[in-house]
Order: C-alpha cells, then structure tokens, then sequence
C-alpha cells in the first residue's frame, strides 16, 4: 500500500491541476459568445456564456413588415438556439474537467449530472420546452393600449 503522504501530494496535486483547469475554462468563457442568424435570415443575436443577450441586429428590413407577434416569435426562436448552442459549449468546457477529477464512488451527489443540471438548455431546436408547452410558444409582445 501507498504511503499516506504519496497519495497525499497526488490529491494535491489533481486538486492544483483542476483549479488550474477550470480558471483556464472560466477565461475562455468569459470572453465566449455565440451568433445565430433567425431560420428566414431577418433577425441575429448574439449571446454570452450565460445566456446574456450581447448583441440584436435586424437583417435587411424584412422585420419592418412583419406583425409584433410574428417578430416576437422569431426573437425568441433565435435567442432560445444561441442560449442552447451557448449552454452547449458550457458544458462541452467543463465536462472534460468533470470526468478527469477521481471519482469518490461512496459519496452521494458527487457526479455531475450535466443533462439534468442543463436540462432543456442545451436543446438548440427547443422540442423539448415546445413538448413541455404543448406545441405552442407561449411567448408574444402584446401592445399596450392607447393611454387618453
């Protein structure tokens, strides 16, 4: 068997190796963002590592004629697959230093369930909120009315 202070350094030197690992993913996303175009090209947004909103430019004026909640719909499409292409890659970082630190087999909570903890995030075409909801985005601008 190992002496203690061996196995001692080698968990202090994993632990060293995932801090330094998880800094170096944090750098990265910090400085991460994500563009998506809408399906019919009238809208882009650009999204940061947690889902912020960074950036919204509307393409070539086809959204001048389009009804509020038919532009509403496509805002939300789009901002939904840049958050879920974002989330992705969140968790295709982080992952890899998950699965690299030792496993403590009796510990209860101790794996990362990325899918749960994500969920739907990371579901770029949002079938599984469309499933949750019915089919339907539930999501629309309605105007306020005319104050006197």
């Amino acid at each position: 068997m190992e002496p203690v202070e061996d196995r001692l350094a080698q968990a202090l030197q994993a632990l060293e190796s995932t801090r330094a690992a998880v800094a170096d993913a944090e750098r990265r996303l910090r400085e991460a963002s994500v563009t998506v175009t809408s399906k019919d090209r009238s809208v882009e947004v650009t999204v940061g590592a947690q889902g912020e909103l960074r950036a919204l430019r509307f393409q070539d004026g086809k959204y001048r004629s389009m009804a509020p909640a038919q532009l509403s719909a496509v805002l939300m499409e789009t901002i939904g697959r840049a958050r879920a292409r974002m989330a992705r890659q969140v968790v295709d970082t982080y992952r890899p230093i998950s699965e690299s630190v030792p496993r403590i087999t009796d510990m209860p909570g101790a794996e990362i369930d990325w899918d749960r903890l994500f969920g739907s995030a990371t579901d770029e075409d949002g079938s599984a909120a469309r499933k949750k909801q019915g089919g339907r985005l539930r999501d629309e601008i309605v105007e306020d009315p005319p104050q006197p």
